[in-house]
């Protein structure tokens, strides 16, 4: 019977219960697998029905999408089947066979015969004489958990994951050979403190620019692509119905001289190097470590040589790839991250060298 539990536990999807998301990033791949080839475009704003969840990835009819990037909210728990099941629930502290078991320690009884019951706790079977020991029997619903949860006795707690299966009974839940008498999903504390993280953000803005103003392009050429600073109406915070949070940052490029005087009469571009895309990594990076747990959304706008700035596209990245070591230079930011820029943003920095050798 033991094995049969394992097995059934062992062989449970992640989640089976269809739920519409909604992108709420500039855009998010659909993939074969998790990581995997794309197949396809979802762009902001844009519903799919999400069928299966693995950790931070969920599945829909045409693949995988890294749900930082959506909202989406399931029930706490999806009931799988049943299982009738005999156990005995410990309600004094005792050693038995060896086994310091705690209040509220669970054995499961795989069977009763002359006298004697196998009794299973933790992946250890033995017997017992059933005179001392109260077997009880009941039928528990499989229980699959959708968002991470807090299982209390009152006593001691402990932190789940989703996709983690629990047998359910009327009176709680068993898990590991015990038994929990509350199940509470772990709410999120989805505040971001905006002042702080824009003063970051420019500081950053600072050093990137003081860098491109010194660097032998700008000296060369005798202008340079300066970021404009972030403010409050730049930035927008996105609250998800998972309890996360994303940010949408607009940065605004703007072609300087040397001398401070912006250039107004021409739209700007910036140089195809790898210090854009370090400016990038590092500045979602930071996001990141200031309590968003999302995405970082970098919309990128360029002056268009008139009065105004242009749409150039965005750079998306996710909270769990950067947890996970995925965007840590600016190679790995680069294939990891969701983006679409357009071609028309960039001098590539060789042509501009060349260009500067024959005049």
């Amino acid at each position: 019977m033991r094995k049969f539990l394992l097995s059934l536990l062992l062989l449970l999807p992640a989640v089976s219960h269809s739920q519409e998301f909604n992108v709420v990033a500039s855009a998010v791949s659909v993939r074969q697998t998790p990581m995997g080839q794309i197949e396809k475009t979802l762009n902001k704003g844009e519903r799919a029905l999400l069928t299966s969840l693995f950790t931070f990835w969920g599945k829909t009819e045409n693949g995988w999408v890294n749900l930082d990037y959506t909202s989406f909210n399931f029930p706490l728990e999806k009931v799988m089947g049943e299982l009738p099941l005999k156990f005995v629930l410990i309600t004094s502290p005792e050693n038995l066979n060896g086994l310091d078991l705690k209040e509220n320690d669970v054995l499961y009884v795989a069977k009763v015969k002359d006298g004697k019951a196998v009794c299973i706790f933790r992946n250890r079977a033995f017997l017992v004489p059933k005179k001392d020991l109260n077997v009880e029997s009941g039928n528990f619903s499989v229980v699959v958990i959708n968002r991470r949860a807090i299982l209390s006795d009152g006593v001691n707690s402990i932190a789940i994951k989703p996709g983690t299966a629990l047998l359910k009974g009327n009176g709680g839940y068993f898990y590991r050979n015990h038994y929990y008498t509350s199940l509470e999903p772990v709410k999120k504390n989805a505040d971001l403190d905006v002042d702080s993280i824009l003063k970051k953000t420019n500081r950053l803005i600072d050093i990137f620019n003081s860098a491109k103003l010194s660097s032998p392009l700008a000296d060369r050429l005798g202008y340079y692509v300066k970021t404009l600073p972030v403010k409050d109406s730049d930035l927008e915070v996105v609250k998800t119905d998972d309890g996360g949070i994303g940010v949408v940052v607009n940065l605004k490029y703007k072609f300087f001289l040397k001398n401070g005087k912006p250039i107004t009469d021409r739209k700007t571009r910036l140089f195809l190097k790898e210090s854009n895309y370090e400016f990038w990594r590092r500045l979602s990076e930071e996001f990141f470590k200031s309590g968003v747990d999302k995405f970082v959304d970098l919309r990128i706008y360029r002056f268009n040589g008139k009065d105004s700035f242009e749409d150039c596209g965005f750079v998306d990245s996710s909270y769990h790839l950067y947890k996970l070591g995925y965007l840590k230079n600016w190679k790995s930011f680069l294939e990891n991250s969701e983006s679409n820029l357009s071609d028309d943003l960039w001098f590539f920095a060789d042509e501009v060298y060349e260009r500067l050798e024959n005049d």
